[in-house]
């Protein structure tokens, strides 16, 4: 990219601070990577921020007086977490800029980083985190708006988007989820402390229930609330309108398994998923709950590396009665689908293991099992395709894959707990000392 392309030519020096007073509410990126730099400041004029983007090498911005770094609206860091050779803690800069400056908005991009660099970096004063090859320009805007637009608030984003749904007692702040059926959305409730993830469907047309489907929705919903698990999502508020359906769960700042497979997963690390997502299935199976939408986007990961299930399918699967074969490949559903779901039925808890046989399968191959081109292709690849080979160091592993993705559910594990128990016998036994 040229800098004919950028929004300003003249980040390298220093605004004066007549300038700077000016255009309070502009933004700066800090790297030292020119053209690194360059394309996330284009990537802000794609936001359609009204405020100019001033660009600065780690030299330059270090020596800006406070003064000057104050009369910004938004600071966004690039924060290298690939480096090994670096003696430096790749936080420092955002720990020592929010130290400094506690008030001044600080949104980082990182580099190599993971989930747990994300809990870092928002506790060490970050407003926001994205992964820097996965920012999403709608996402960016709102994040941005929130602190260099004219309406600074959480309502600024309800403001800006009227016909966002309305749920008594909840404040919209932005959205971070989206299917063709519902949408999540980071709210915080009036009467609580801490943000939540609330789950808006709405009720028209194909989407809308009937009263039998409603009362099944509330009972399953009070069994979750129920639970108390560490490997099951808090249920904190749900309830039916005349318009919308709505789940309020606890909310994860860390992501999914889904961001978390844009990496390789260990072995250790995806015995250890599976065995803790074999656990969280056991508890709601034995509640009485089938989930019937597993997959990596609804896998949630915390600081601790647990795997928390969240987005029950009985709130969403058998509420709506969707038409699988128009589903859209990108919402990933299809690839997890068991082939009782496809032709029609009501899966039992084996179609929850047979998702986590494709979840399995994906974190040791790093390939999803059954794929093709079109939406078709998977479907029937789930249907009659023979379950792929792990690579030959993990074959041990191949037994348990084998007969979670069976095709028919009588050929699979029980029970949760028959699956973690074949999970164990395969997997290697951790090392003892001498003297134990």
């Amino acid at each position: 990219m040229s800098t004919a392309h950028a929004a300003p030519t003249r980040p390298e020096s220093p605004p004066a601070p007549q300038a700077a007073a000016r255009r309070a509410k502009s933004c700066l990126v800090v790297h030292d990577d020119l053209e690194l730099r360059l394309k996330l400041a284009e990537l802000v004029r794609e936001a359609n921020v009204s405020a100019p983007t001033d660009t600065m090498s780690r030299s330059d911005f270090d020596r800006l007086a406070l003064d000057r770094v104050r009369a910004y609206g938004a600071v966004l860091l690039i924060l290298e977490f690939v480096r090994r050779d670096a003696d430096e803690n790749p936080l420092e800069p955002l720990s020592r800029l929010h130290r400094d400056l506690p008030l001044l908005p600080i949104i980082v991009f990182a580099r190599g980083g993971d989930e747990r660099s994300a809990v870092r970096a928002m506790k060490a004063g970050a407003k926001d985190y994205w992964p820097i090859h996965s920012v999403d320009v709608s996402e960016l805007r709102a994040a941005l708006q929130a602190t260099t637009g004219p309406l600074q608030t959480a309502r600024s984003v309800e403001s800006e988007l009227p016909s966002l749904p309305k749920i008594a007692g909840y404040r919209l702040l932005k959205k971070i989820a989206h299917s063709s059926s519902a949408t999540v959305y980071l709210a915080r409730n009036d009467d609580a402390p801490q943000p939540v993830a609330l789950k808006i469907q709405a009720l028209k047309g194909r989407h809308s229930v009937s009263t039998a489907d409603r009362q099944r929705f509330e009972r399953e919903c009070r069994i979750l609330a129920s639970l108390n698990h560490r490997f099951v999502a808090d249920v904190i508020d749900f309830g039916i309108t005349d318009d919308h359906l709505f789940l309020a769960i606890e909310y994860f700042p860390c992501g999914s398994l889904r961001e978390r497979l844009k990496n390789p997963v260990s072995e250790a690390d995806a015995i250890d998923y599976a065995r803790q997502i074999g656990e969280a299935l056991r508890i709601v199976h034995e509640a009485g709950v089938i989930h019937r939408d597993l997959k990596p986007s609804n896998l949630m990961l915390t600081d601790d590396n647990r795997v928390v299930l969240i987005d029950f399918g009985s709130a969403r699967a058998n509420v709506v009665n969707a038409n699988i074969t128009s589903s859209d490949l990108r919402t990933g559903t299809p690839y997890y689908m068991c082939p009782e779901q496809i032709a029609g039925h009501d899966p039992d808890e084996r179609g929850d293991l047979y998702s986590l046989g494709v979840v399995l399968f994906e974190m040791l191959a790093g390939a999803l099992p059954f794929r093709g081109k079109n939406l078709g292709d998977v479907l029937e690849a789930h249907n009659s395709a023979q379950v792929p080979r792990l690579p030959p160091h993990l074959h041990r592993y191949q037994p348990v894959v084998d007969r979670l993705l069976a095709k028919t559910a009588a050929d699979r594990y029980p029970s949760a707990n028959h699956f973690i128990e074949g999970l164990s016998a395969v997997s290697p036994k951790p090392a003892t000392g001498a003297g134990d």
